[in-house]
């Protein structure tokens, strides 16, 4: 589904001032024409620093129509203030045949090496650069630490694509979880017709709590917040000092 386009935007010269991110878990109900699914955005610890998940699964009549998961995951580490990929991996099982893709990403130096659709990728980094989902936790970093917002680089599909964002302040979202503020970042490409908006809620650390693509203006697609836990630490690395807010909405129990 198109929302999980989401992730695609990324910060070249992210961060002003060194800052951490809290881990968190985050359930969403997804709407796309007439399919439905659930959405989960995971991130937490690992010995890189962190690891970034995101999964999307059909349900309902979709499931019928379409089964199986797309699951994302990247390896993250944090230097000086900014968040930078390792790796990307892909596993599309609603596809058919499943699709599987793996970047891997050697440093503002390096190569990006991997494979896309069975064929070998080796590509010049980009200084700055992510993948499609590390880009998410690259953003909300730089709404918390209030760094200006402009032009990114992601790699997706095999290629590097250039994202233009605007941040739009006090937008109200109402959610099973409860009624945010929060402030919209909504992009897109110079060449093409989609854009994506993700409204991210301060009080939440920034955490996303509605996701829309359109087409042409036309809302395609939006996930909605249904189920969240965050957990903040003083120290990113060690659980030091640790404050865990979590809730759910009707019909769902809290992790």
């Amino acid at each position: 589904m198109a929302v999980l386009a989401a992730a695609s935007l990324l910060p070249a010269t992210i961060l002003a001032t060194p800052a951490s991110m809290p881990t968190f878990s985050a359930t969403y109900s997804v709407r796309y024409g007439i399919l439905r699914g659930t959405m989960t955005l995971e991130l937490d610890h690992d010995s890189s620093g962190y690891i970034y998940q995101t999964s999307l699964r059909p349900r309902g009549v979709a499931s019928w129509l379409r089964r199986g998961e797309i699951r994302e995951t990247t390896s993250l580490r944090l230097v000086g203030g900014q968040i930078q990929p390792l790796d990307y991996r892909s596993v599309d099982t609603i596809a058919n045949p499943p699709r599987r893709t793996d970047y891997f990403f050697a440093g503002s130096e390096g190569q990006v090496t991997g494979d896309y659709k069975s064929h070998a990728v080796n590509e010049p980094m980009r200084s700055g650069g992510h993948n499609r989902i590390s880009a998410q936790v690259a953003i909300m970093l730089a709404l918390q630490s209030k760094t200006a917002l402009s032009e990114y680089w992601i790699f997706d599909r095999a290629r590097w694509r250039a994202f233009h964002f605007e941040v739009i302040p006090e937008q109200r979202v109402d959610t099973p979880v409860g009624d945010f503020k929060t402030v919209e970042v909504r992009y897109g490409r110079d060449d093409d017709s989609k854009s994506w908006s993700l409204h991210c809620a301060p009080e939440l650390s920034y955490l996303p709590v509605m996701i829309v693509f359109r087409d042409d203006g036309k809302i395609k697609s939006r996930a909605v917040l249904t189920e969240y836990s965050i957990e903040h630490q003083d120290d990113p690395m060690h659980a030091t000092t640790q404050e865990i807010t979590s809730r759910s909405g009707p019909g769902n129990q809290a992790q």
